[in-house]
C-alpha cells in the first residue's frame, strides 16, 4: 500500500503523550501476541487484562481487540514537534487514526505511490 498517515495535534505535547502511548499499546499487543486476533472469530476477540488495564490506564476506549494487531505490523513511526507521521504498507490504519483523532489532531493518510512528493522520503 504504501501508506503514509500524518496526525498534526495541537501542540508537541500531544503528540509526544500519542507516541509514548503507542509504544506502550505495541510492547502489550507484543505480549499479547495480538497479531492473531484479527484471524480469530468474532466471540473470540477479547483483550488481555493486561491490555484491558492499560487501556483504562491510558483513558482509551475506541481501540478494538481486532486493531491491536495494527501496533504490531510492520510500520515506522516518526514524531517531530507536533507531528507523528507513520509509514506502512499495510491498508489497516484504523488503530493509528483513532488515537490521533481521540488525542485532537488533524488526520491525513495517502499513498506514497500516487503522491510521493508529499512522502517523508521526499524531503
Amino acid at each position: 500500500m504504501n501508506l503514509v498517515l500524518i496526525g498534526k495535534f495541537q501542540r508537541a505535547q500531544d503528540a509526544e503523550k500519542v507516541e509514548r502511548d503507542i509504544g506502550k499499546l505495541s510492547a502489550q499487543a507484543s505480549k499479547d501476541d495480538s497479531h492473531t486476533i484479527a484471524f480469530d472469530g468474532p466471540a473470540d476477540q477479547r483483550f488481555s487484562d493486561e491490555m484491558l488495564s492499560l487501556l483504562g490506564k491510558l483513558n482509551l476506549n475506541t481501540l478494538g481487540p481486532a486493531d491491536l494487531s495494527q501496533l504490531v505490523s510492520d510500520h515506522h513511526l516518526e514524531r517531530k514537534d507536533d507531528r507523528i507521521t507513520v509509514t506502512t504498507d499495510e491498508a489497516e490504519v484504523s488503530a493509528f487514526v483513532k488515537l490521533f483523532i481521540e488525542a485532537g489532531a488533524k488526520v491525513e493518510i495517502f499513498s506514497a505511490h500516487d503522491y510521493p512528493s508529499d512522502s517523508p522520503d521526499a524531503s
